[in-house]
């Protein structure tokens, strides 16, 4: 077994409850520069101080008294510091870390920590998002007079470019005095529209009854003398709506996904420091997923996590965002919400579950951890401290709701 693990790409280490090392592979020594005999029997805070220990202890807890994965996104985006001497230029100074925490089968009292690199992952993320920003502003020059309209005074067409025409099926003749409210625009206020303000999207009606996405900006400088006539840039963004929702969310279960929760909650922190408008975090899990799966295969149970999925949906309030956190647990956030809305929310979930039939299982039930956000609160330890409830209420017997404290997380 340890020949094995010491063949793996990615680290593992095995350690108790208190986090004393059992087992360390070679990937961990060669990344860490620590030899075995010294890391076997030390604590991971004496070899790593900067380590978060008490969150890190909690899920590895988690792991042992579930017996099911546990996953942790350490807030710098590593756990040990492992310095990037190999690369040129990065945007990180240490090595990117993805952390696994399973119950270990072999040695029931103990954890076995898995330590993935993502730098390269990472890395590429973050460059895309460089290289979007440049395509974005490249592609808006290139663009600027792709798709055309000419509008008068009264908001009615008065010429169409010929990609326009192509893109929408129309002809000039149909187009021409057609209203910007009959062509599916709405009801556009041209002089509202600034070159550098946020650019308005709206659905164009094409000749077939399908509907093209566009961006609307006013053109610059093609105002006539008279001001009779102003032009609107068009911008197709019909597969960027596609891709963005895709993007957003969950394949199976079609709830957003944790990069697109992660922005609403980033949204949530700034309104708040804004605006002082409150909110509050639902986080649950499926009770005794694994043995759906084990008993009843996992189509059974990938056809529970979207019945899961549909009925939360339905029991939630429109103003509240859905996403699917990872495995069988998912995060409600609930804008303008105190606590004690947040739990009579959570609460009201739990029955719906509960008295819900769940083919081909019969009963099913969830526990639930609740978080209202203090002020100057970091999204790391909001979400810690939902997850905190949540391993209460796992602890107390499952199919219940408890309440995060009020004050605000450990930040290690």
């Amino acid at each position: 077994m340890r020949s094995i693990a010491d063949h793996l790409s990615s680290g593992l280490l095995v350690v108790d409850p208190e986090l004393t090392v059992m087992a360390w592979n070679r990937w961990m020594t060669e990344h860490a520069e620590i030899a075995p005999e010294t890391a076997i029997g030390q604590r991971l805070e004496a070899l790593f101080p900067a380590c978060p220990v008490a969150t890190l202890k909690r899920r590895v807890k988690a792991a042992l008294q579930l017996q099911s994965p546990s996953y942790l996104q350490p807030r710098k985006g590593y756990l040990f510091p492992v310095a990037l001497d190999r690369i040129i230029d990065s945007h990180f100074t240490y090595m990117q870390q993805r952390i696994r925490i399973l119950p270990n089968e072999n040695a029931p009292h103990s954890a076995i920590i898995v330590i993935d690199d993502v730098t390269a992952t990472r890395e590429a993320e973050a460059r895309a998002a460089e290289a979007a920003d440049v395509s974005r502003r490249y592609l808006e020059l290139i663009d600027n007079n792709v798709m055309t309209l000419g509008v008068d005074t009264e908001g009615r067409v008065t010429r169409a470019s010929s990609a326009l025409l192509q893109a929408s099926g129309w002809t000039a003749e149909i187009l021409r005095g057609t209203s910007l409210d009959t062509l599916g625009l709405g009801q556009l206020d041209v002089d509202e529209i600034a070159a550098d303000d946020k650019l308005p999207e709206r659905p164009v009606q094409r000749a077939d009854g399908s509907t093209l996405w566009v961006r609307v900006r006013k053109a610059r400088g093609l105002e006539d003398k008279e001001g009779d006539e102003q032009y609107l840039v068009l911008q197709d963004i019909s597969l960027q709506m596609e891709i963005q929702a895709l993007s957003e969310r969950d394949t199976l279960t079609g709830a957003y996904n944790r990069m697109k929760f992660d922005q609403l909650l980033q949204a949530a922190l700034s309104a708040e420091t804004r605006y002082g408008q409150h909110f509050s975090l639902i986080l649950c899990d499926i009770d005794h997923f694994k043995r759906i799966n084990d008993n009843h295969g996992h189509l059974a149970g990938d056809g529970i996590l979207k019945q899961f999925t549909s009925l939360l949906q339905s029991q939630i309030r429109s103003s509240d965002q859905l996403a699917r956190w990872g495995g069988e647990e998912f995060v409600v956030l609930l804008p303008m919400t105190n606590a004690q809305e947040a739990t009579a929310a959570a609460e009201k979930l739990r029955q719906a579950i509960s008295t819900q039939s769940w083919p081909p299982i019969g009963k099913l039930s969830a526990s639930f951890g609740v978080a209202f956000h203090v002020p100057n609160e970091s999204a790391d330890a909001l979400l810690d401290r939902a997850d905190g409830a949540l391993y209460q209420a796992k602890e107390a017997g499952r199919d219940r709701v408890r309440l995060a404290d009020s004050a605000a997380g450990e930040d290690n």
